[in-house]
C-alpha cells in the first residue's frame, strides 16, 4: 500500500511540474509570439502539441494503477477515457472561437464541455469508492 501511495505522489508530483512548465512556457513564450504577430494560431498548435504529452502521462497514471490492482482495470480504463476527453474538451474550450464559426457548433461544444465535466464527476466518485472499498478488503484478509 504504501508503494502505491508513493508511485501516486511521484506521479503528481511530475503532473504538476508539466502543468507549471507548460503556464511558464506559455506565460514566457507563446504569448509574446501571439501578441507581436497578432496571430492566435501558435497558441492553437501549442496547446495541441502540450495535450500529447499530458494524455501520455494519463496513460502512466493508468498502467501503474492497474500493476497494483488489476481488478479494477474497468474502472481505470473508463477514468483514463475520461481524461483524454477532458483534454478534447478542454482544448475546445480555449479555442472555440478560433476553430468554429457557427453559434451551433459553439453550442455543440459546450454541451461536450458540460458531459466531460458530469462524466468526471462520476468516475472521480466511483475510483474514490472503489479504492476505499479495495483497501478494506486487503486490510481484512491481512
Amino acid at each position: 500500500m504504501s508503494e502505491r501511495m508513493t508511485q501516486e505522489k511521484v506521479w503528481k508530483r511530475l503532473f504538476d511540474q508539466w502543468i507549471f512548465g507548460l503556464f511558464g512556457t506559455f506565460v514566457v513564450l507563446m504569448l509574446p509570439i501571439s501578441l507581436l504577430t497578432d496571430d492566435l494560431t501558435w497558441g492553437v498548435l501549442y496547446i495541441a502539441c502540450t495535450l500529447i504529452p499530458l494524455n501520455i502521462l494519463y496513460v502512466k497514471r493508468y498502467r501503474m494503477r492497474l500493476g497494483f490492482q488489476p481488478e479494477l482495470k474497468g474502472l481505470y480504463r473508463r477514468q483514463l477515457a475520461r481524461d483524454g476527453i477532458n483534454s478534447g474538451a478542454f482544448f475546445l474550450a480555449l479555442n472555440h472561437q478560433l476553430l468554429f464559426t457557427s453559434n451551433m457548433a459553439y453550442v455543440g461544444v459546450t454541451v461536450f464541455i458540460g458531459g466531460a465535466m458530469l462524466w468526471t464527476l462520476n468516475v472521480n466518485k466511483q475510483t474514490k469508492q472503489q479504492d476505499v472499498e479495495n483497501i478494506i478488503l486487503n486490510k481484512e484478509a491481512i
